[in-house]
C-alpha cells in the first residue's frame, strides 16, 4: 500500500466524532466519550461511529488514547505559553529530541508557521511551573537545545477558567485538589495514566474498602471535578495524516466577560471547518480547523476579520503533548 493510500479521507462524520472526543463539553457528570455515547449524541448508528473512529486511529490522525489536561490553577501551579525560534534546518532534530525525552515540566511542543516558509522556524511550547522557578526552566531549555532561542517577550501566563462551587461536596473537592496526597489527586493521576479507566477500576486503584461505597465516593468526586472543570480529555491529532485537507490553528483573543459571545460567533463562522476548540483559558479560545484549499482558508480568515475578531493564526501547525505527569510526587 502506498503512503498516499494510507492517508485519511476526512468527512463531516469524522469531524463530528472528533469534536465529541473532547470532554467535557456541556456535560456535568463524568462519562468517558465512548463510541456508543458519541453515536447516541450524533443520532447515528454505533457501527458507523466505531468504524470511523477505528479508521482515524489506524491512519494515525487521532491518538489511540485520549490525553488529559489539568486545571493547574486548582492545583497550585501555572502554565506558560511561549514561542521559540530555531533554524529551519535544525527544527526536525530538535522536535525529535524533545519527543524522545521531553523535560518533565514541558506539557506540549509544536512546530508552527505564521506565513511563507523561511530559514527560521517557529515553535510553540507549554510549560508547567511555579512563577518563581520559570526562569530556571527556560534556561534549561536554552542550554539543552542550543539552537532554540526562547523569545522572552512572548511568554504568556495561561489563566484557567474558574468555576464557583455550588455544593459543600464541590467546595471540599476544590480544596483537596491542592493537597498532594489527597484522594482527588490520586484520581487525577489514575486518569492521567489511563483516561479510559472505568469508575470501578479507578476506585479499585485509589481506595480500599467496600466496593459499592468506594464506587460512589469516586463517582461523586469525578462528577464534581467535571462540573468544576478540573480536567479535560482530548485526542492528540496528527494533521499530516489527512488526505485532501490541511489544518491550521487559531487562538482567538477576547475579554473574559465577552468570552461566551465571542466563542459563539467564532464557531458560527467556522461551523463547517472547526474540529476542536478549548474553553480552558481566560481570554483565549484555541481552535483547530481544517480546510481544502487556499481560497477556502483565505475566505475563513476574511470572515474572522469582517467579524472584527482578534486572533493569532498558525499555518502548518503540528506537534504533540508530552504525556509527562507535570506535578511533583
Amino acid at each position: 500500500m502506498s503512503e498516499k493510500a494510507k492517508l485519511l479521507q476526512f468527512d463531516d462524520t469524522s469531524r463530528d466524532i472528533v469534536r465529541l472526543l473532547h470532554f467535557p463539553g456541556e456535560e456535568r457528570q463524568f462519562h468517558y466519550p465512548t463510541s456508543s455515547r458519541i453515536a447516541s449524541k450524533l443520532g447515528i448508528n454505533f457501527s458507523k461511529v466505531d468504524r470511523r473512529l477505528q479508521e482515524m486511529r489506524s491512519a494515525g490522525f487521532v491518538s489511540e488514547k485520549l490525553y488529559i489536561a489539568l486545571n493547574l490553577d486548582y492545583l497550585g501551579f501555572s502554565k506558560f505559553i511561549l514561542l521559540g525560534l530555531t533554524p529551519s534546518r535544525e527544527v526536525k532534530a530538535i522536535y525529535d529530541d524533545v519527543r524522545r525525552e521531553p523535560p518533565s515540566f514541558l506539557e506540549s511542543f509544536y512546530r508552527a508557521n505564521t506565513g511563507p516558509p523561511s530559514d527560521t522556524s517557529l515553535v510553540v511550547m507549554e510549560i508547567v511551573s511555579h512563577e518563581s522557578t520559570l526562569r530556571e526552566k527556560l534556561e534549561y531549555m536554552s542550554l539543552k537545545y542550543r539552537n532554540l532561542e526562547i523569545m522572552d517577550n512572548t511568554i504568556v501566563k495561561a489563566n484557567f477558567i474558574s468555576v464557583k462551587p455550588e455544593t459543600h461536596q464541590e467546595e471540599r473537592v476544590l480544596k483537596n485538589l491542592k493537597e498532594r496526597d489527597s484522594l482527588e489527586r490520586k484520581i487525577l493521576r489514575s486518569l492521567w495514566d489511563d483516561t479510559s479507566l472505568s469508575v470501578p477500576k479507578i476506585a479499585n486503584k485509589v481506595m480500599k474498602g467496600e466496593g459499592k461505597s468506594r464506587y460512589r465516593t469516586v463517582k461523586r468526586i469525578l462528577d464534581s471535578m467535571v462540573k468544576l472543570r478540573a480536567f479535560w480529555l482530548y485526542p492528540q491529532i496528527d494533521s499530516t495524516k489527512l488526505s485532501g485537507k490541511t489544518m491550521f490553528a487559531l487562538t482567538i483573543l477576547c475579554d473574559e466577560k465577552d468570552k461566551a459571545e465571542t466563542t459563539s460567533r467564532t464557531l458560527k463562522i467556522l461551523s463547517e471547518n472547526y474540529i476542536m476548540y478549548r474553553d480552558y483559558y481566560e481570554g483565549m479560545i484555541p481552535v483547530g480547523c481544517v480546510y481544502e484549499n487556499r481560497d477556502e482558508y483565505m475566505s475563513l480568515i476574511q470572515s474572522l476579520n469582517d467579524a472584527h475578531l482578534e486572533y493569532i493564526v498558525y499555518e502548518d501547525f503540528y506537534g504533540f503533548s508530552t504525556g509527562r505527569w507535570p506535578l511533583p510526587e
